[in-house]
């Protein structure tokens, strides 16, 4: 694989570990939110998530947890709107 190990964390849960990539980061009212998808196989359609980082100061390791409902609809539109003035800003 040729990705970027920087750009791969690892998320552990109870159903085991699954490796994703982050695609993107913002910060919205001091709180760190990533967007991350599937590492797949070739042209596998994969999914995509957003993690919402609930570390304490004293935690070694980040802990996040993934989002669902209306603050991740609302998360996700800042991301949507992010990657489109990106790939703007590529034409």
């Amino acid at each position: 694989m040729s990705k970027e190990k920087q750009n791969i964390i690892t998320l552990t849960g109870d159903d085991g570990d699954i490796d994703v990539e982050v695609i993107d980061q913002t910060v919205v009212s001091g709180i760190t939110y990533l967007l991350v998808a599937d590492i797949t196989e070739d042209e596998e359609e994969g999914d995509c998530y957003i993690l919402k980082d609930v570390s304490s100061a004293e935690s070694e390791e980040a802990e996040f947890e993934v989002l669902s409902g209306d603050e991740a609809e609302e998360i996700f539109d800042i991301f949507d709107d992010m990657l489109a003035e990106n790939f703007k800003l590529l034409k």
